[in-house]
Order: structure tokens, then C-alpha cells, then sequence
């Protein structure tokens, strides 16, 4: 049986379907001053290697002027660059560079907090009769009967899971951090905030960035009455973190969010921009229903310039029925909803344990082929193309600060942000110093010079993929159909475009495996293991597919 999402083209001639979008954490990707910590200039200095994979789109993660209590995303001006990532100058030229190569820039926007260091915030502490005094979220303590002041309510932040409320003297009431007690939220039922976000908004814009990746929205809504959040009948203490003991109902995700979303992705739409196609990506991980909250953000926010990121690739179980699924019921339901509904996939971030190290090696091949032959826009996370791990970080050398709190389990998100390995130079070539995170022990042998010289890498296979990607219309901007395979460690689906189609098969398990193909098969376009080859097969043929490989064919 085979399942068609739907039957019309919802593909158009714009950017972000079927967009390669190269994410960006900067602090790691190339130091050119020397001092350990990557830069603007050196991401400039790296876009033939970004251009090399297919990407057409590069996501900067924030380097706007911060304290850096939050490496970044706790912004202080969110219309300057902070001194250790270069200047405002240096963010233009990146700009130019990038779209001399036709590469488009997207920068994260971060609209639920700022820095305490911010002058709106600044201004706010200092009085409840000032012009900043509503642009945070500000409340009196509640009293015991033993006259003890306690917070608000239980809400707790989300980097170590410790109360999300702080006590501030000059104004003498709590503010409240959904995250880093350096990063207080701002009010957005307050529309001088969001109007404030939207000059942001344009000033990137003026500029000339493509989009925003938008940081964190969920928390961009609380329930008004600031009632407690009920506790999770699945915590298990000890083993999950602090922050998972509560069910989050009332502290983020309420439906003003929508409109406060929907509101920010209409500046994209202002005449000053329309001369190019501008975009943004929401980042929000559903507690709940997953589809159904990724549809409540399409049916809510303009999709002609919006999706919100599906996190499937970074949470969901690495078999082939979980994805045959969540395929089948997410592009099913996608494909009844606006024509312009752009899908976004991603596989790792900043965030999350890297793909490598959670899958493996060999699965991560193939996941990268599954990756690169999805439908609309698909996120590579700076050193997958070489199949980088997670790193252990000496203790003495960590940097998160939820991890340094001692609040959040092991080493935070270090692990996952260690600095790109380019070569088996000193420092990996990333800088002259000794970069901020430390290196692996094997990046002498694993790294792009490296995998460069070998036509069986991963960084290879990523390079064939891009180009594959960009060349096959089908692959790039067709519809999908998910077929069943009928074997329960394979996946299969068909992308179609104007009547030439692609097929993609993937064992999600280490053994050999063959299965009957329900479609007619012509040529090998390529395998994950970059070798070997397989001649046209008519439908009902039975095809072998080695451990964790994943293979695309054309359809005859």
C-alpha cells in the first residue's frame, strides 16, 4: 500500500523548499584572531566548505552583544555584534560573501528574553513608573503564614529546572527567567514589546538577511493567571531532569502565541522586503500531540513565510516503523493545509547529543541520506558532514551554565558544541589558540582535510547528497508518498515532481536485510556506502540492502 500526502503540488519557486540550511554555532566554526573563540570573519572565511555540501542557506546561532551568561542568548542589543564575535562590519561582509555565492543568510531571532543586562530591562527593575516598567514579566511574592516570601508560582526555568522567579530589591517583586536568571522574560502582552521586537525584525532586514530562526517560542505565551504548572506523572527523579517534573501547561505554549507569532511574520511581508523571498523557523518542542502542534502552527501563523522546525529527527526512535508513521500521518495531514507549508527538518542543533553519537556511525550515513531526500527545508548542524561526537568535556573545562550550576544532569550542551575539526593542524585548524571547548582525542584522523582525500567518507557522502538534492527536482522540491515496504526494519518513500520520481529505502538495523520493492526501480543514483550498484528492478523484484544502508533509485 502506498500513501501520497497529498495530490497536489504545494511546491513553488521558493527558496525555502527545498532548502540545504547549514547551521551555525559560531563560538565554533573558525577563530581569525586568534583568541579561542570563532568569529564572523572566520564564517566568512569558511563558506566554500558550506557552499562544497549543497547549502544554500546558512543559520547563524545569536552573536549579538551579550554577557554571555547563555552564550549569546541572553542579548543585551539586539542590533549590534558583540566585540568577541567582530563588528557590525564584519556581519556585512559575511552577508556580501554569502550572497556573492548565492548562499542566503538566516540569524536567530530571540523574542522571549533578553539579558538583565539589556537597557529595557535595566530600566525596568528600576521602578514600577517608568516607560520599560511593563516590558517584563514582573510579580509580588506570595507570603506563608510564617511570613516566609516565596516566588509566584512553581514554575521552574529550563536550563537547570530551579525556580524560574527572582527576587529583584529596587523594585521589590520577582521577575520572572523561563531560563538563565540573567535572561528575564519580556512581557509580550505588551504591544510597545512587540513592536520593539518587529524593529529588530527590520533592522536585520535593512540589512539584507534572508530570515530568523526564532528562538524558544513556546514561552513566548504564559497563562495570565500564573496558576501552577501540575506535576508529571512520568518524572523520575534522578534520572530525568529537574525542569521534567512539572508539565508545563500554564508556563509556555498558551494561544496567544500564535498571534504574537503570526504578528512578527508579517513584517516579513512589508513592502520594503518584498523584492526577495524572506523566511523564518520557529523552534518549539511539542510536550504533546506533536503533529497536531506542528498543524496549530501552520494553521496559525502566515506559511507563506513561517513553518515551525519538526523535531522529529532529534527525539524520535531510530526504527523504520516510528518514522514509516510519522511520515505517513505528518505529510498526510501537511498536505491538506495551505499549498505554501514549507515541512523543516533537523537532525541535530546546539542543543541535542549529536546525530553520530546517538544513532552511531553507520546509522548516521544513512540518516544523512534520509536528511538530504526530505521534503522541504532540511538542517545540517556544523560537523555532522564529518560525523563529529558528542566530546567529553574534563570538568574543569566546562562552559554551560546549566551544567555549571550543578542543577542540570552531566555536562549540559558542551558536548555537542566543540569546535569544528577541519584538519590534523594544531587546534584542528579552528584557531592559533587554544579553542574555548576542547578537541577529541581523534581529530587528527577525523576531519574535513582528512575526509576530503577519502571518496568513501561521510563528509563525500554529504557532498554527493548536496549535489544530488540540487540537481533532482524531485528530490528537491517533489511531493512524498510513503510506501510500505513490508519488511519492518526498512523504510521506503517516493518523491514526484512533474512526473520523475525518486525512491529512497533505508535499513535502520546493523544485518543484511532484502525486501520485494512495490515500485519499478531504475538506476542507482547512489548508496550511503558509496559503492556497489543495482540493476533496474521491476515491481514485486526483491532488493538487498547491506547493514544501516540506505539507497536512492530513480522510479522506471
Amino acid at each position: 500500500m502506498q500513501h501520497n500526502h497529498t495530490g497536489k503540488h504545494y511546491i513553488n519557486d521558493t527558496w525555502p523548499h527545498g532548502s540545504v540550511v547549514y547551521h551555525v554555532y559560531p563560538r565554533s566554526l573558525q577563530d581569525s584572531n586568534g583568541d579561542g573563540v570563532g568569529d564572523l570573519a572566520g564564517i566568512t572565511s569558511r563558506l566554500g566548505h558550506i557552499e562544497s555540501l549543497g547549502a544554500d542557506t546558512v543559520w547563524l546561532s545569536p552573536f549579538y552583544t551579550s554577557p554571555m551568561a547563555d552564550f549569546g542568548y541572553d542579548v543585551a542589543n539586539y542590533c549590534d555584534v558583540d566585540p568577541i564575535f567582530g563588528t557590525l562590519e564584519d556581519f556585512k561582509t559575511l552577508l556580501a560573501e554569502a550572497h556573492r555565492r548565492n548562499i542566503r543568510i538566516m540569524v536567530d531571532l530571540v523574542p522571549n528574553h533578553t539579558s538583565d543586562e539589556h537597557e529595557w530591562f535595566m530600566s525596568s527593575k528600576q521602578s514600577r513608573m517608568n516607560k520599560h516598567a511593563d516590558w517584563y514579566v514582573w510579580r509580588d511574592g506570595r507570603v506563608d503564614l510564617d511570613g516566609v516570601r516565596r516566588p509566584p508560582n512553581n514554575w521552574r526555568d529550563a536550563l537547570t529546572g530551579a525556580s524560574a522567579w527572582e527576587w529583584s530589591e529596587p523594585r521589590n517583586q520577582y521577575y520572572l527567567h523561563s531560563f538563565h536568571t540573567k535572561q528575564p522574560d519580556l512581557n509580550w502582552n505588551n504591544q510597545a514589546v512587540r513592536e520593539a521586537i518587529k524593529e529588530v525584525m527590520r533592522f536585520w532586514l535593512e540589512l539584507g538577511v534572508d530570515g530568523f530562526r526564532v528562538d524558544a517560542v513556546y514561552w513566548m505565551a504564559k497563562d495570565p493567571l500564573f496558576r501552577d504548572d501540575p506535576p508529571s506523572e512520568s518524572y523520575v527523579e534522578g534520572v530525568d531532569s529537574p525542569h521534567d517534573a512539572l508539565q508545563h501547561t500554564h508556563s509556555s505554549g498558551w494561544p496567544a502565541l500564535y498571534s504574537h507569532l503570526n504578528e512578527l511574520a508579517q513584517v516579513l511581508k512589508e513592502n520594503r522586503f518584498a523584492s526577495r523571498k524572506r523566511f523564518m523557523v520557529t523552534e518549539a518542542y511539542p510536550e504533546r500531540d506533536n503533529i497536531a502542534a506542528y498543524m496549530e502552527f501552520y494553521g496559525s501563523v502566515d506559511a507563506t513565510v513561517a513553518a515551525p522546525f519538526n523535531f522529529e529527527g532529534v527525539s524520535l526512535a531510530w526504527n523504520a516503523d516510528s518514522w514509516y508513521r510519522f511520515l505517513k500521518r505528518f505529510h498526510d495531514v501537511l498536505g491538506d493545509t495551505d499549498a505554501s507549508a514549507v515541512a523543516s527538518y533537523a537532525f541535530g542543533n546546539h542543543d541535542q547529543p549529536r546525530l553520530a553519537s546517538r544513532i552511531g556511525d553507520d546509522a548516521a550515513r544513512s540518516a544523512a541520506v534520509m536528511l538530504m531526500t526530505l521534503p522541504g527545508m532540511v538542517f545540517i548542524y556544523y560537523g555532522e558532514e564529518i560525523g563529529m561526537h558528542d566530546v567529553q568535556i574534563p570538568v574543569e573545562k566546562i562552559q554551560d551554565p546549566a551544567a555549571k550550576s550543578g542543577l542540570a544532569r552531566g555536562q549540559g550542551r558542551d558536548p555537542e558544541r566543540t569546535p569544528m575539526q577541519w584538519s590534523a593542524a594544531i587546534n584542528a585548524g579552528v584557531s592559533d589558540a587554544e579553542p574555548w571547548l576542547p578537541l577529541p582525542e581523534d581529530y587528527e584522523s577525523s576531519n574535513v582535510t582528512s575526509q576530503t582525500a577519502d571518496d568513501t567518507s561521510i563528509l563525500t557522502l554529504y557532498r554527493r547528497l548536496g549535489l544530488l538534492r540540487r540537481e533532482n527536482d524531485s528530490l528537491r522540491v517533489g511531493d512524498i508518498t510513503v510506501l510500505d515496504s513490508g519488511h519492518p526494519a526498512v523504510l521506503g518513500y517516493v518523491r514526484t515532481f512533474h512526473g520523475r520520481s525518486c525512491a529512497v529505502f533505508i535499513n535502520f538495523v546493523a544485518e543484511s536485510v532484502s525486501f520485494v520493492t512495490p515500485v519499478g526501480l531504475g538506476a542507482q543514483l547512489l548508496s550511503s556506502n558509496l559503492n556497489g550498484s543495482t540493476q533496474p528492478m521491476k515491481v514485486g523484484s526483491e532488493v538487498a540492502l547491506r547493514p544501516n544502508e540506505a539507497l536512492v533509485f530513480e522510479v522506471a
